[in-house]
């Protein structure tokens, strides 16, 4: 590596602040294609032999293994030597050769008004983690400088910020950038000489509906050979085949660290599929995973749990919250939620404070927001609740355990209609079968031994972990997980405290629930192999059986045709809309999760009826 990269990019891998020692797969075969990979475009560049090594990439490899830098290294080197090149041929234009002052003016000035490399990522979270990355790898070159354009945060603040410094490298979601683009004609123009774009997690990019926002962006960008392409995906697929066909040359080079005959998740990700009774096992087993992984994982718990809409990850991180306090080996669970209801700065710090405990005993209830490409240390367990979006979110999702190298375990919970998805999507992942008894006694005789003696599970815990740091206005709890006496009775009494609950839970958030995810599993009753009646009635079931509605949530013919029910309609699909059930209601849009209600009488279970008095927990 050191002979074909910059002494300050290699003093910050090698050094602070990355401290790498050895390169990962897919770092060392990009390496390998390394100085002419890096090499800048005609005319900075005009030595033929060089130029034909500045290939298009397309990369396939799992996730945690070090893909970001990969693709980071030749962008860094690429704008360094562009930039070298521009300030030589400034001094010869000038007749001073010599002078590095009219280099460095060139140089800069180039800087200032030309993006280098463009990184298109499909999550806020995500990118914000690629721009973080890049800041590290030119830790040592203090006028390098990255912009990060993403929604949720202020516009004005980020042209602003785009317009006083250097555009080095620029990393973005589709909706902001194109968003830009049509209105800022700074940003339009700087993108002209734009010499490499890379597409991270590109079947993340197309899974999402981006295929047309990015068609877009390709009219802003200069066409080869001046602009190089990286097409960066865990899997891949029929749609990213086409995307290669039309985005990267002919003679582009094909990286993958996953052989033909491995599963694309980590192999040493233990994985287990689940398929219920019945709706009422779902909570229950979902708080005895918890409770297996503190055993399992004692002092290193971190568990996330994926679901499959906005509203099911509020109206689940309400009752893990709370099953958490008193039902679980920990004495304490950090619970943590994110979704796309929350703000950007709310999304930013959940995920940083996440990322950054070390108690033991932490959960992270989410959307899809945190499936692709974001990185969270120490990550011992994936639970999925439902069926995912498709095969390649599945995959996505495990990823965020075992990485760098790590053990893992990955659970996926189905209600029993949903077995289908294992059947026709999974089949070459490979799954063991997990029924809710063997959990149940497996749970059990763990918490026997784990009550005889602690410290067989626990261990030594080093001092500084009882630290509890303050940053500003948050807490960060990092003091470690406890375990008093009593693990077997409180997990016994798990089922008692879920009645308790149920009979609290808001009945308008259960509802609002239901009717995201009749919307949701409508669009996927072809990949369940399940007729949408099948789908209907379970949900209705799971309304009752898990969340304890008095009776079954109506739903009118007019609701059922505005999703899509009675057809096969799917262009709704996925949009975010507020239900019409058919009845005429006073009350506001569901908003808070975490309400709990006292019910007076039987409200029938409909949309938008009074069910008596609220408090907040």
């Amino acid at each position: 590596m050191e002979p074909h990269v910059s002494e300050e990019t290699f003093k910050a891998v090698t050094g602070r602040p990355m401290r790498m020692t050895t390169m990962t797969p897919v770092q060392a075969q990009v390496m390998a294609l390394f100085p002419n990979l890096a090499s800048p475009p005609q005319p900075f560049e005009t030595d033929q032999t060089v130029l034909e090594g500045r290939k298009d990439l397309l990369i396939q490899a799992k996730t945690g293994t070090g893909k970001t830098l990969a693709f980071l290294l030749p962008a860094v080197e690429q704008r360094v030597r562009t930039l070298k090149a521009i300030g030589e041929q400034a001094a010869i234009d000038a007749g001073q050769p010599d002078d590095t002052s009219i280099a460095i003016r060139a140089e800069r000035a180039f800087a200032r008004t030309n993006v280098g490399t463009l990184i298109i990522s499909p999550t806020r979270e995500l990118a914000t983690q690629i721009a973080n990355e890049a800041i590290r790898v030119t830790t040592h070159q203090p006028e390098f400088e990255v912009r990060l354009f993403v929604g949720g945060v202020s516009k004005g603040m980020q042209m602003r910020d785009f317009m006083r410094g250097r555009r080095d490298i620029v990393v973005a979601t589709t909706g902001r950038l194109l968003d830009l683009i049509k209105s800022e004609p700074e940003v339009r123009a700087s993108l002209k000489q734009t010499q490499l774009l890379v597409l991270d997690e590109a079947d993340t990019l197309l899974d999402m509906g981006f295929r047309d926002d990015i068609e877009m962006l390709k009219n802003y960008l200069p066409s080869a050979p001046l602009r190089q392409t990286f097409l960066c995906s865990a899997t891949i697929s029929t749609a990213i085949k086409q995307v290669t066909k039309q985005y990267l040359r002919p003679d582009h080079v094909f990286i993958s660290t996953v052989s033909g005959d491995s599963s694309p998740v980590h192999a040493h990700v233990k994985q287990y599929h689940t398929v219920l009774p019945s709706a009422a096992e779902q909570i229950p087993h979902i708080i005895r995973l918890i409770a297996h992984d503190q055993m399992t994982s004692a002092g290193k718990s971190k568990v996330v749990i994926f679901l499959p809409t906005t509203k099911k990850t509020q109206l689940f991180a309400t009752i893990v919250r709370e099953l958490a306090r008193s039902n679980l080996p920990a004495a304490r669970t950090n619970v943590y939620e994110l979704h796309s209801k929350r703000t950007q700065e709310s999304r930013t710090n959940t995920s940083n404070m996440f990322r950054n405990d070390t108690s033991g005993a932490s959960v992270l209830i989410t959307s899809d927001v945190s499936a692709r490409g974001v990185d969270y240390p120490g990550v011992t367990r994936v639970v999925q609740i439902g069926m995912p979006g498709s095969s390649e979110i599945y995959i996505h999702r495990v990823g965020r355990t075992g990485r760098a190298g790590t053990n893992g375990r990955g659970d996926l919970v189905l209600l029993p209609w949903e077995h289908g998805f294992v059947t026709w999507q999974l089949t070459e992942v490979p799954l063991k079968p997990l029924t809710t008894n063997e959990l149940i006694q497996e749970v059990e005789e763990l918490a026997t031994e784990f009550e005889a003696d602690p410290s067989k599970f626990v261990g030594e815990r080093r001092a500084a972990e009882g630290k509890r740091q303050v940053g500003r206005g948050q807490l960060r709890y990092t003091e470690p997980a406890t375990y008093p006496p009593g693990v077997p009775a409180r997990l016994q009494s798990m089922p008692e405290s879920l009645s308790h609950l149920q009979g609290r839970l808001d009945e308008a958030a259960i509802n609002e629930t239901f009717a995201s995810l009749l919307g949701y599993y409508v669009a996927k009753s072809h990949e369940l192999r399940v007729p949408r009646d099948v789908i209907l009635e379970g949900l209705k079931d799971w309304a009752v059986e898990a969340c304890g509605l008095p009776t079954k949530p109506y739903v009118s013919p007019r609701f059922l045709d505005q999703i899509g029910f009675g057809d096969n309609r799917t262009k709704h699909f996925g949009q975010q809309r507020r239900p019409d059930f058919g009845r005429s209601s006073s009350q506001p849009h569901w908003m808070g999760r975490g309400t709990v209600r006292a019910r007076t009488g039987n409200s029938g279970g409909g949309y938008g009826g009074s069910a008596g008095s609220q408090s907040r927990y």
